[in-house]
């Protein structure tokens, strides 16, 4: 009985997968055209909001939605089928650049499709300077330059924006003040933290944002120590105590996030934690 019982359940459960993907390949083949090719409309999208005229609205949800069931249901898009659904998005977008689920969209459908990433980002900036008072989209461009496109100072200079807009959550400042010091820019990080230290209007964020700001002036007071060192020997220090040892500074700043600052010396780049 054991023995047909641990045949007899693997057969079943292979038997049910196979009329399973019959049955889902079926219904893809039955789909309507638009779920098998993306098509989006022949017209520029400034001729297009005139034709739609106080339809507008309606028509910018329309090509979202046929995008988002086109994406929904297709297999495999081709170059051709991207390049459709990003003029579908970019056309709703122009059509409604205030409607937040256009920018949602085009982060979740395009901005991670390789080769449409700078595209997605320039739909990005244009709904970010309509819906000037949120923070989210710029928040996006700033992550796809970082994430996508490998850019630090430019999604640090996004991250920044993003955190002076109202609303702004605290990871956009912190993340801001983290890429500008990746991409060499100490001051950069410190001038923003300032910032927002000042408009903090609670107990929290001001000690987080205090913390955070002690650690990027230890980091570039030890970045203007590498620098004296490097002068005076023509090389990097070996370690951090080579700057104190040298007096190329008189005591190492504390890290308040952690017992020391970690030194990378083949970049000279010094950091507050291990998340670099």
């Amino acid at each position: 009985m054991k023995y047909f019982t641990g045949f007899i359940l693997p057969v079943l459960f292979l038997l049910g997968y196979v009329i399973s993907h019959h049955q889902t390949t079926a219904l893809r083949a039955a789909q309507p055209p638009e779920t098998i090719r993306a098509q989006a409309l022949a017209l520029n999208p400034t001729l297009l909001k005139v034709v739609s005229g106080p339809f507008k609205g309606l028509m910018a949800d329309y090509l979202i939605l046929k995008a988002s069931i086109f994406m929904g249901g297709s297999w495999k898009p081709t170059a051709e089928d991207w390049e459709a659904v990003h003029t579908l998005l970019k056309q709703s977008l122009y059509l409604d650049p205030l409607f937040f689920q256009t920018g949602y969209y085009i982060q979740g459908l395009l901005a991670w499709r390789s080769g449409m990433q700078e595209k997605a980002v320039e739909l990005l900036k244009y709904h970010a300077q309509q819906r000037y008072w949120d923070w989210e989209p710029m928040f996006y461009v700033g992550f796809d330059y970082f994430f996508y496109l490998k850019d630090s100072s430019k999604a640090a200079e996004y991250m920044r924006q993003s955190a002076l807009r109202p609303g702004a959550p605290t990871i956009a400042t912190t993340l801001s003040a983290r890429l500008a010091q990746r991409s060499g820019q100490t001051l950069t990080a410190i001038a923003l933290l300032k910032t927002m230290l000042e408009q903090a209007d609670d107990e929290y964020t001001k000690n987080l944002y205090a913390k955070r700001l002690e650690a990027y002036l230890g980091i570039h007071e030890i970045e203007k120590a590498i620098e004296i060192f490097v002068k005076s020997h023509g090389r990097r220090p070996a370690n951090l105590e080579e700057l104190v040892s040298s007096g190329a500074i008189t005591a190492l700043p504390r890290n308040p996030f952690a017992e020391h600052f970690i030194y990378e010396p083949e970049t000279g780049r010094v950091f507050f934690d291990e998340a670099r």
